[in-house]
């Protein structure tokens, strides 16, 4: 990199843009639509630069700070509160907030609570601490779930995968099911991790694009999943696809050289999503069940005829499936049908 482009950006810095950086300060900043999938609160980088920090210091606390992003669930749509949840551990050196789409809608469709910790220096697996302890914060976070599924792309992979090992040799009911996506099992000092004698429900996901993720080690060490492993390969999908953050400098400071997707990463994200709740509901616990919109109401107008009067939730939802019809997909407010097809495509590998 340039003089003249290391100026350029400390000058944007220094104006209030957010850029990527270079090491050791680097990290990958989600895109604007990942930014509108995030909870408002926590679209300021304020926030998550204060939850690093809080993070580094080793304060993360289940009555202070918590450190992670919760997910909530409309109690409209899913009155009874779920017994399921799921947390989402971001890749290494990108935004958590790159993934907020895929949360967004594992809560927003399928009512399963979700959070997404936050890391110091966005590094969710770090060497010598097989237990991130990031299960604690999440039961605080959503009292009412019994059952929780781990899932991590790339090195969230890998600390997804520490973190149910240690709770499952420590006996921890509450850890329940495990999704690496983009990710494989490593033995990197936390115990001998083998989930091939259990009967964890698990997936595993990857894009058959995927220039990061090394293939031949993956397949290698499948021998370490459980016999309760779903298998998906998303056709036209590289590593960056299952997020929503800009990797446009990982090839110059990090050496990753990602494939070109051929898919909408929209439609990763409705496949990852799937995948997700299809391990939730292997879990011992109920799904949570969705209440259908009410019925249109009518009044009378001054002709005394009937005219109906929608509710707004359904008209939206009503437009999400016209425009959905017609080849546009929305993140949040994708139509309940889609959600069928995502569920039946996802099982489905290329």
């Amino acid at each position: 990199m340039s003089g003249l482009d290391l100026l350029e950006k400390f000058l944007l810095s220094a104006a209030g843009e957010r850029e990527l950086q270079a090491l050791p300060d680097y990290t990958s900043p989600p895109l604007p639509i990942a930014l509108e999938a995030t909870p408002e609160p926590y679209r300021d980088d304020a926030v998550i630069d204060e939850a690093r920090a809080i993070a580094a210091a080793g304060n993360c606390t289940v009555d202070g700070n918590r450190c992670q992003i919760p997910f909530t669930v409309s109690p409209t749509l899913f009155p009874e509160p779920s017994k399921v949840g799921m947390i989402f551990y971001n890749g290494g050196l990108v935004d958590p907030r790159g993934y907020a789409p895929i949360a967004d809608i594992v809560a927003d469709r399928y009512g399963i609570p979700t959070v997404m910790p936050i890391f110091e220096g966005d590094r969710a697996f770090s060497f010598g601490l097989c237990d991130s302890g990031r299960l604690d914060l999440a039961k605080a976070e959503f009292p009412d779930v019994e059952k929780w599924v781990l899932a991590g792309h790339s090195f969230g992979g890998i600390a997804a995968m520490s973190d149910m090992w240690q709770r499952m040799e420590a006996g921890d009911d509450a850890a329940a099911g495990l999704v690496m996506v983009a990710a494989d099992i490593q033995q990197l000092g936390c115990g001998d991790i083998d989930y091939s004698n259990s009967s964890l429900p698990m997936a595993s996901l990857t894009g058959s694009l995927d220039g990061v993720l090394n293939m031949t080690r993956w397949e290698q060490n499948t021998i370490y999943l459980s016999p309760e492993t779903e298998f998906m390969d998303i056709y036209g999908a590289s590593h960056a696809s299952f997020g929503a953050y800009d990797a446009s400098e990982r090839f110059e400071l990090l050496g990753q050289t990602d494939g070109e997707p051929l898919v909408p990463s929209s439609i990763v994200w409705d496949l990852t999503a799937a995948a997700f709740a299809h391990v939730a509901s292997r879990t011992g616990v109920e799904l949570p069940t969705r209440v259908d919109p009410p019925e249109p109401t009518f009044h009378e107008n001054s002709q005394d005829e009937k005219v109906e009067k929608n509710d707004p939730e359904e008209t939206e939802a009503k437009e999400a499936e016209q425009a959905a019809s017609a080849g546009i997909v929305s993140v949040r407010k994708a139509p309940w049908s889609w959600m069928a097809a995502a569920a039946t495509l996802a099982w489905i590998v290329a």
